[in-house]
């Protein structure tokens, strides 16, 4: 009975790790993501002028 009790409790371990593994997997395509909108935006944090232009001008 003691050799079941240990199966099941690492088998119930090693599925909680493959979760975590999973849902941190998960927020790193998330992060990836953002980064290459953030990189392939130039100045979308800028403001416009009238006519939908970016006002800020590069040195």
């Amino acid at each position: 009975m003691k050799k079941v009790t240990s199966i099941l409790a690492i088998a119930v371990m090693a599925l909680g790790m493959a979760t975590v593994v999973i849902e941190n997997t998960a927020n790193e395509f998330d992060f990836l993501n953002d980064i290459s909108n953030a990189l392939t935006c130039n100045d979308c944090d800028a403001p416009k002028d009238d006519r939908g232009n970016s006002t800020m001008k590069i040195a």
